[in-house]
């Protein structure tokens, strides 16, 4: 039997070329452990391209469509790995990626890693806010607790995902921000500003970055309130 010391979990959602784009990028991971790739699909053509594409080891359908918590959740309750990495499917990730999110393990403290994101189109536009928005965002939240790991680049220690039960897929979003912020029960949940993904900027086109803000402005409110949630229906 094959030695796993890290899992990746993909959600899918109705992808085509750009779960093929993230899939190749994690063919090409440098990383001398063992590794396994899950693809949670939903939708009939991202199941047949995740089973035909070589780097994926598993396959898990999901007609479901209970949003991307309940995804993650599947792809780690069948992961062998200590170490569980998330990214979606219209993300690309570096070669170095799953090297450098495990490396920060040898550490037992650390229970948790998050890292930025950057746009994979080009423009001014996207490169500022992208900065703004999801690198120093997160360098001025972190050292007050406020820690919040991207879907799409995150991972955590097994055992700590295990004990905080995984990702609360009752959240309609801010699923990511609500695991990071149970992980700091377990343990250190740590920032690495030199392991960034390019991901799509497709949401921000759709609805844009003012919208976008005030959508994660008025969740943090619910979020923090006692009695509300982030409302499913927004995503």
């Amino acid at each position: 039997m094959r030695i796993v010391d890290a899992s990746v979990v993909v959600p899918a959602r109705d992808e085509g070329k750009r779960l093929e784009r993230t899939l190749d990028s994690l063919a090409a991971q440098r990383f001398d452990g063992g590794l396994e790739v899950i693809v949670v699909a939903t939708g009939a053509k991202t199941v047949r391209i995740a089973r035909a594409h070589p780097t994926v080891d598993r396959v898990l359908a999901d007609d479901r469509r209970e949003g991307p918590g309940s995804a993650r959740n599947r792809g780690a309750a069948v992961a062998t790995g200590d170490v569980l990495l998330f990214t979606d499917a219209d993300t690309v990730v570096p070669p170095s990626w799953v090297r450098r999110h495990c490396r920060h393990y040898a550490t037992p403290e650390v229970v948790g890693v998050g890292g930025p994101l950057r746009p994979l189109e080009n423009g001014l536009r996207h490169r500022a806010c992208f900065r703004i928005l999801s690198d120093w965002w997160y360098r001025a939240c972190w050292p007050i607790g406020f820690v919040q790991q991207p879907g799409c680049n995150c991972s955590v220690r097994r055992r700590a995902f295990e004990a905080v039960g995984g990702f609360d897929d009752s959240l309609g979003y801010l699923e990511d921000t609500d695991l990071s912020l149970r992980l700091r029960r377990e343990g250190t949940v740590a920032y690495d500003r030199t392991c960034p993904v390019d991901t799509s900027t497709r949401r921000q086109e759709r609805v844009g970055y003012g919208r976008l803000c005030w959508t994660y402005l008025v969740g943090y409110l619910e979020y923090a309130l006692p009695g509300l949630s982030p409302t499913r229906e927004y995503f």
